[in-house]
């Protein structure tokens, strides 16, 4: 919406967002604002609900505390990462956001000094994953950075999440999320920690450490549990994939396309394909898998032919009977269904997924 269609009400609305955004972008609290601005945090709280009118004396204050200009603030053209700029830089929170009494510091690693570490800080990586909106078919696409604070305590972690829409001003419309991430010795994994502090979602992704001493780290895929976009928000739990090399997951010309999305499948080692589907697969004028059909021939005399009863869920809801006998054979349906229990990142699947991109990477620096 441009400035000239915009209600006074409206642009009130638009500056606290903005105001909103600022905060959770730089891992800024309401208190931690309050003190360095000078406003009263009771105020700022009013302020910040629209419940009491935000004044010039207000505007300078603010903008003082996050170091913007007053024009990047009540600017509707900027979006909030042109105005911070390296986020790093302009971070003022050094508050974690694990309490400490929470930590065994010997085996759950927050020190950015120590060598787990290296590898990861002051790197941000391509993220992708499936949308959690079933009508949508392109993967979403964002940035997830880590950088250490400036005490060095703990490691900051930020996700720029491009939703896939398009603003009013034809700009990409985005979420930003904040947190922290933590290495478990034991586990041998990273725990990145996110809050949306605007939308009010935590979300958690855990991917496979790995001691990188000098080298970089090239990809991961991980497991994410968040809350779907969809009218129900419901608790979702999803594969996801970093990498330092970009990866072009929306162009179904492009290999990236189908490779990316068979690996962020739930799938385990056992495939079950519908034979009509890889029918497709071997049809020689099928130009797209034309240097796969040996292996895919290949891999059809290891296959099993089995039958299977195919039943939608929703359409076996309307059946009239009572309501306990329906609610017992659909989990009993269930139980015999090829549904997964759960899902592991295997170490194959790392390693194809390693070879896969760490190829793009040797041909591009060759070129």
């Amino acid at each position: 919406m441009k400035f000239r269609d915009m209600s006074e009400s409206e642009y009130g609305q638009y500056i606290l967002m903005r105001i909103r955004s600022l905060m959770s972008f730089l891992g800024m609290k309401q208190l931690e604002l309050a003190e360095i601005s000078g406003i009263g945090q009771s105020t700022l709280s009013k302020i910040i609900k629209g419940e009491m009118k935000l004044t010039l004396q207000h505007i300078f204050k603010l903008c003082k505390a996050l170091e913007i200009e007053p024009t990047d603030l009540l600017s509707i053209e900027k979006d909030i990462c042109s105005i911070t700029g390296n986020a790093k830089s302009f971070n003022n929170s050094d508050n974690s956001l694990i309490s400490e009494s929470y930590i065994n510091n010997q085996i759950l690693i927050r020190n950015t000094n120590h060598p787990v570490f290296k590898g990861y800080i002051d790197n941000t990586f391509f993220f992708y994953c499936y949308p959690t909106i079933s009508t949508e078919s392109n993967l979403l696409e964002g940035e997830l950075s880590f950088y250490e604070s400036q005490n060095k305590e703990f490691c900051h972690a930020k996700l720029k999440l491009y939703t896939g829409q398009i603003s009013t001003n034809k700009e990409p419309v985005y979420k930003l999320y904040s947190g922290e991430l933590i290495t478990s010795l034991t586990m041998g994994t990273c725990y990145c920690i996110l809050i949306n502090s605007d939308i009010g979602e935590v979300c958690c992704i855990d991917f496979k450490h790995t001691f990188l001493f000098n080298q970089e780290l090239i990809c991961r895929v991980g497991a994410m549990i968040s809350t779907s976009s969809g009218g129900n928000k419901l608790p979702i739990m999803q594969r996801i994939l970093i990498s330092k090399h970009k990866l072009n997951v929306n162009d179904i010309a492009n290999p990236d396309y189908m490779f990316i999305r068979g690996q962020l499948n739930l799938n385990d080692s056992t495939m079950y394909i519908p034979e009509e589907d890889f029918s497709k697969l071997l049809a020689k004028d099928n130009s797209s898998f034309k240097h796969l059909l040996d292996f895919f021939n290949e891999c059809d005399n290891y296959m099993e032919t089995r039958s299977y009863k195919v039943i939608d869920e929703s359409k076996i809801r309307d059946i009239p009977v009572q309501s306990d006998v329906k609610s017992q054979g659909i989990s009993i349906l269930r139980q015999f269904s090829t549904a997964l229990k759960y899902n592991k990142i295997s170490t194959k699947t790392e390693e194809f997924v390693f070879q896969y991109i760490n190829k793009k990477e040797n041909t591009n620096s060759t070129n």
